[in-house]
């Protein structure tokens, strides 16, 4: 029986009561590099799928992309607001269910940036996720996915993502370019992580 991760409720009491252990109060260093050097990588439109407090948001708005990010909590987007408006960027910041986004976003995106939200969801629904988030990716554009946790744990959430399963998920849809254990994760994460990039080589519409 898993939490009951699948209700807003459920996140919001974790904002709400100090116990978003995730929170590292600050961009991923992994994310922000990629969006400096990778030659794939081409500034456009991004999903944070998500976002959280909306610190890698903000560093990709910083770096010029036109970001929109998504989370289940109120708390969450309502605090990622206020500091994108400290940070001078726009943002379209959604507070809704990924599962549920509208149609209208199909195949909307260059690049989807998906990092501790696979591992937060019923690992039940993986597949289901794996294809909601390809189908917002437009032909040619890329997933970055920063798999954590990697580390075999039996509980969650976070729940541990198997690498070959995310990849037989993903590859229904996507093609993989990329994948990198030798990544420059904040020192909690390091050995834990796994940064993954994949293309989407034709239309799902």
């Amino acid at each position: 029986m898993y939490a009951p991760v699948d209700k807003p409720a459920f996140w919001e009491n974790k904002y709400k009561t100090d116990q978003a252990n995730w929170d590292t109060k600050s961009y991923n260093p992994v994310f922000a590099e990629l969006l400096d050097n990778y030659e794939l990588i081409k500034t456009g439109k991004i999903l944070i799928a998500g976002c959280g407090k909306g610190y890698d948001a903000i560093i990709a708005a910083q770096k010029k992309y036109k970001v929109t990010a998504i989370d289940f909590s109120s708390t969450a987007i309502n605090y990622a607001k206020q500091l994108a408006i400290q940070s001078n960027v726009n943002i379209e910041f959604l507070n809704e269910d990924i599962f549920t986004l509208s149609d209208d976003y199909s195949e909307s995106f260059d690049l989807v940036y998906e990092y501790t939200t696979y591992c937060a969801i019923n690992p039940e629904r993986r597949k289901e996720f794996a294809r909601k988030i390809s189908s917002l990716i437009k032909k040619g554009g890329r997933l970055i996915a920063i798999l954590f946790p990697v580390d075999k744990r039996e509980s969650g959430p976070p729940f541990s993502i198997d690498v070959q399963e995310f990849y037989k998920n993903f590859s229904e849809y996507l093609h993989l370019e990329l994948s990198n254990r030798q990544i420059n994760s904040i020192k909690p994460r390091k050995g834990k992580e796994i940064l993954q990039i994949y293309i989407k080589k034709w239309s799902m519409i």
